[in-house]
């Protein structure tokens, strides 16, 4: 399916900024520079090709990966409806939905274009009869959800879970670790699970590089979607403290949070929040349970990826 940019670009390296950056032409063929063996890769037919011992040009036997680069445009409308990263972060947007839809009734299993016939994968796409009402971005839905057995008590276990995709490959769940992403321990609490699910949600993978413009997270929790979407810009102008001058729980997530959408804006991506009924949000609900219940103990926070699923 078609990205807003004409463009697109190779990454061959990684995703810091220690070398330059290539913008190609879809039509043509790129040399990695200063690489041995050379490496050509036909972007045109998204086949990598390397020069064997004998100096042939073979198929390759490993990954480029090529994703679409988004317009400055783009970029510049997603700042805009994140907020702009004013105070230093980045707040999700509300999904409005058409009035009385579920979840299910308005996203479906759709087989997306990965670029190979041999890669038929699955995602939670708003259905084309809806986009006159919510726009026509290119939009897909993830469940999200966190559960915690004796809440805020010292042995507290808690669990989060998100799914992307039917079928038991399209849950990806863990156990909440001790530590947060500032290295600091912290009691597990729902509230920290619930947030944990998205931050992992996020982290996954570049959903924008499969060409989406827009994620939707449904989540049945109040203080994510209302924390994300208008609590978090109110409690970085104050200094990190709420309205009665108490210092914000959890604010190492909500921090990693706002970093991880931060990346998506980049990538001219939208992360809109929708606070689904807990009915709505069984299967996430289900499988952060089960994390919770039988996951064992993860000190050390660590960050999930997910390829080519």
């Amino acid at each position: 399916m078609p990205h807003p940019s004409s463009i697109m670009m190779l990454h061959y390296d990684s995703e810091s900024e220690d070398k330059p950056r290539r913008v190609l032409d879809t039509d043509g063929d790129f040399t990695v520079p200063d690489m041995k063996p050379s490496i050509t890769f036909k972007l045109h037919e998204f086949r990598p090709m390397v020069q064997d011992k004998n100096g042939n040009m073979i198929p390759s036997t490993g990954i480029m990966a090529i994703r679409p680069v988004p317009s400055p445009a783009v970029v510049q409308r997603v700042q805009a409806a994140m907020g702009n990263g004013t105070n230093g972060v980045w707040a999700g947007t509300v999904f409005t939905p058409v009035p009385g839809a579920s979840p299910a009734s308005m996203f479906a299993p759709r087989y997306i274009n990965t670029g190979s016939p041999r890669r038929n994968v699955q995602r939670y796409v708003l259905r084309r009869r809806y986009v006159p009402h919510i726009g026509g971005l290119k939009t897909m839905l993830i469940y999200t959800d966190g559960a915690c057995l004796a809440n805020g008590a010292a042995d507290a276990r808690a669990g989060w879970a998100f799914i992307f995709k039917p079928g038991s490959a399209g849950a990806v769940s863990g156990v909440l670790e001790q530590k947060g992403p500032d290295g600091e321990l912290h009691r597990a609490t729902s509230n920290r699970a619930e947030l944990r699910a998205v931050i992992a949600t996020l982290e996954f993978r570049q959903w924008w590089g499969e060409g989406f413009q827009r994620i939707v997270i449904a989540t049945d929790s109040e203080c994510v979607a209302y924390g994300v979407t208008a609590w978090l810009k109110t409690w970085a102008a104050r200094g990190w403290r709420t309205s009665g001058g108490s210092r914000v729980q959890n604010q190492d997530l909500w921090e990693r949070l706002s970093e991880r959408m931060g990346s998506f804006v980049e990538g001219g991506c939208e992360v809109s929040f929708w606070r689904v009924p807990r009915a709505w949000n069984a299967e996430a609900d289900q499988a952060a349970k089960v994390a919770a219940e039988d996951g064992g103990i993860n000190v050390e926070y660590a960050i999930q990826e997910g390829f080519m699923i």
